[in-house]
């Protein structure tokens, strides 16, 4: 059974929610900005469009920026991640290059606010999430070493690296057979500047996990 396309009435107040979203952001109003936002996740059932998720990034990264250290930064990143966490992962471009940074900013700046029990629960979330986007990017990039595919790749060990104490190996295995995977391939079907690119986030993930596993062996050690 198919489902009915929208009324117009939900499309104008969708479209509503939006528009004031934007005028919310552009104010530096962001917590009122973000209540928009969830309204329309909670409309369409965790459906978002590119251009919502790309002022959603733009509200969440503000939101955060601008708050204060401790528990201020803590809050703010948590309820940007209640905002986030019912969105349905899409399988497009801009779409998940958006989605993904606004991942990452929470999750690097939720890093150095949550301690013990904490932690755990924020890796648990954060891989959870991580996994449904590289999902998604394996369909949206097929090519292995295309850069915007291990662009996310780099981030993942960047927060590998980040919450050291608490990131499982499996993981940390996942970014250094994808940077293994794309260097075998070589250029490939790239250009010059995808090529470039995609060398520099190679180099970037192996450091990371060069890192990651030298602490792993540190934490033991201790």
């Amino acid at each position: 059974m198919t489902t009915p396309p929208p009324t117009t009435t939900e499309n104008k107040s969708r479209d509503e929610l939006f528009e004031k979203a934007k005028t919310l952001n552009e104010e530096e109003k962001w917590d009122d900005a973000m209540e928009q936002l969830k309204e329309i996740v909670s409309m369409q059932g965790g459906d978002m469009k590119s251009a919502e998720i790309e002022l959603m990034n733009w509200v969440v990264c503000s939101k955060i920026t601008s708050a204060g250290f401790g528990d201020e930064k803590k809050d703010a990143c948590n309820a940007a991640l209640e905002l986030i966490e019912p969105i349905k992962v899409c399988r497009e471009a801009e779409w998940l290059i958006n989605y993904e940074a606004t991942l990452y900013e929470c999750f690097s700046k939720l890093n150095s606010c949550v301690r013990d029990e904490e932690r755990e629960n924020a890796w648990c979330k954060l891989k959870e999430c991580y996994l449904e986007v590289l999902k998604a990017s394996r369909r949206v990039w097929k090519e292995k070493n295309q850069p915007e595919r291990l662009a996310i790749y780099v981030n993942l060990s960047k927060l590998s690296k980040f919450y050291l104490d608490v990131a499982d190996l499996e993981t940390i295995g996942i970014c250094e057979e994808a940077a293994k995977e794309a260097k075998f391939i070589g250029r490939g079907i790239l250009d010059d500047e995808q090529f470039q690119d995609a060398s520099t986030y190679i180099n970037e993930i192996k450091k990371n996990i060069a890192d990651a596993q030298k602490g792993k062996e540190h934490l033991k050690d201790d």
